[in-house]
């Protein structure tokens, strides 16, 4: 194992490293077994692997008292595995569409409940907007990507999503009526795409579509942002036309059909 630096934790420099081996390992490993390889107390052994399988990233062997790795790793390489996927498949077409519009395109994805901004090119404009790659947008209702996910979600989840968050006005655009916001998530199925009104940020407008993956899920969303000085309201339909149809060519190489 590589030499730990002072700075990090021991427990989750061991806890990795119980990972790693069993990661390489061909067959379920006991207690004893990790210890003598590891080198780790035997009781703080036992906190890190019972922690461990009551997060369920290993699992308990079919021989008491052995280990082995547990799905939930899996669940969460198929997670990065297609964010990984979705990214290096929409670069190309945002970089089209960042030349058609001469507007930043945004690209994010749902991590955790939150929405994060993975990928974004700046278009000829010049004008570095407020979200950077790794921003989180914390409010669905006030991000026209949050209005994709909240609009695809079964009503009872969303209604659950709205109660935990609320309404709070980030903006005086933003909306902040129950009512109002289902009319709008119902304009995002009808037009397949939604659109933000300086509800997260005065001064910025957003035209975002959902991009799906072959088991019809929205996987992530395609954006176009500008300000209002270049992006008028008269310009809705047709940037939002222009993005739903990328997003469309993104979902369709993402294996939606």
């Amino acid at each position: 194992m590589e030499e730990k630096k002072s700075e990090h934790s021991p427990a989750v420099d061991r806890a990795l490293d119980v990972i790693e081996l069993l990661a390489i390992s061909k067959i379920d490993l006991s207690l004893s077994e990790i210890k003598k390889r590891l080198h780790i107390p035997r009781q703080s052994l036992i906190r890190i692997l019972n922690t461990l399988c009551d997060r369920r990233i290993l699992d308990r062997g079919e021989q008491r008292g052995f280990y082995r790795l547990g799905m939930r790793l899996l669940h969460i390489g198929n997670k990065l595995q297609d964010k990984i996927t979705l990214r290096s498949m929409a670069l190309p077409f945002m970089q089209e569409l960042a030349e058609k519009t001469n507007k930043t395109i945004e690209l994010s994805t749902l991590d955790r409940d939150q929405l994060i901004l993975i990928e974004q090119i700046e278009g000829s404009e010049g004008v570095r907007l407020y979200s950077r790659i790794g921003s989180v947008y914390p409010y669905f209702h006030a991000v026209a990507a949050g209005k994709i996910y909240l609009a695809h979600m079964p009503e009872e989840k969303r209604k659950s999503v709205l109660e935990k968050i609320g309404l709070p006005a980030v903006t005086n655009y933003t909306t902040t009526s129950m009512g109002k916001l289902e009319k709008e998530l119902s304009a995002v199925i009808k037009n397949g795409y939604a659109f933000e009104n300086q509800e997260l940020r005065k001064g910025i407008r957003r035209v975002v579509a959902p991009v799906y993956n072959f088991r019809n899920n929205v996987i992530g969303c395609l954006g176009i942002a500008a300000t209002v000085l270049s992006f008028e309201l008269n310009d809705k339909e047709y940037l939002g036309s222009a993005v739903k149809d990328v997003a469309a060519k993104i979902s369709y190489n993402m294996g939606k059909r």
